[in-house]
């Protein structure tokens, strides 16, 4: 769980900032990270935090962009209760914990929650490596720091024998820039629709994702894009 981070994306009310310091301390989560709080009022952060979520929260980390926030991380995972077209969630958490508790051996993980009225944006899931769902009946309202409650216990229950490592994936940070090259490759060949460039791109990532990419294949991706630039860019002058 040391390896395993909680991001609050937005959040609009500072009590459920401290919920979530409890959460964090009470399944061995030491670093909580808020992106864009609506409000840090501390006083109603530290009376829900209690005295055991005091620690994380005195540690806790501000961030007012989400890829800055992400840039450490080996994987990042986006929880969401709403199941559209372009949510592309596939597995509940449960399904999800043991394979994330068996990367989270050498990787750093972030887990994405976002606000109370609207969750995290399809821009905030852009950034997730996979989005996972907690079930609940059709009337059903999580409260975030609930949500938080849940997915830690899940991850926290997991009694699974690492037969070996997984190696070091790569963070973000190596990530972002790769993707920015590969969305220009792709634009330069016209393979891209022009209509929902962001939905596509997200499929792209997805796909990628689930090949859990080191930093040397990310090298190698860029290095690709970068070459087959350069080829196209010297065929259009020699048209031109």
């Amino acid at each position: 769980m040391e390896n395993i981070a909680v991001v609050l994306v937005e959040t609009l009310y500072p009590e459920n900032i401290g919920s979530a310091a409890r959460a964090c301390a009470n399944f061995g989560v030491k670093d909580l990270i808020v992106v864009k709080p609506k409000s840090l009022d501390r006083e109603k952060m530290q009376a829900m935090a209690t005295k055991s979520g005091l620690p994380v929260l005195e540690n806790i980390k501000i961030f007012e962009n989400l890829e800055e926030a992400l840039a450490p991380f080996n994987y990042v995972v986006g929880t969401t209760a709403r199941l559209g077209r372009q949510r592309k969630v596939f597995e509940t958490i449960r399904e999800a914990a043991p394979d994330l508790v068996t990367l989270s051996q050498n990787n750093k993980i972030a887990i994405l929650f976002g606000n109370e009225r609207w969750g995290l944006t399809n821009e905030d899931l852009y950034h997730c490596h996979r989005v996972v769902t907690i079930p609940t009946t059709e009337a059903a309202s999580l409260n975030v720091a609930q949500a938080v409650v849940i997915i830690l216990y899940e991850l926290f229950n997991q009694e699974v024998e690492v037969p070996f490592k997984k190696p070091k994936l790569a963070t973000s940070a190596e990530l972002e820039p790769m993707y920015r090259l590969l969305k220009e490759t792709l634009e330069a060949i016209d393979y891209v629709p022009h209509d929902n460039v962001t939905l596509w791109m997200t499929t792209i990532r997805r796909f990628l994702s689930r090949l859990e990419l080191t930093s040397q294949e990310v090298r190698i991706i860029q290095g690709f894009c970068r070459n087959l630039l350069w080829h196209l860019r010297e065929k259009d002058k020699k048209t031109s």
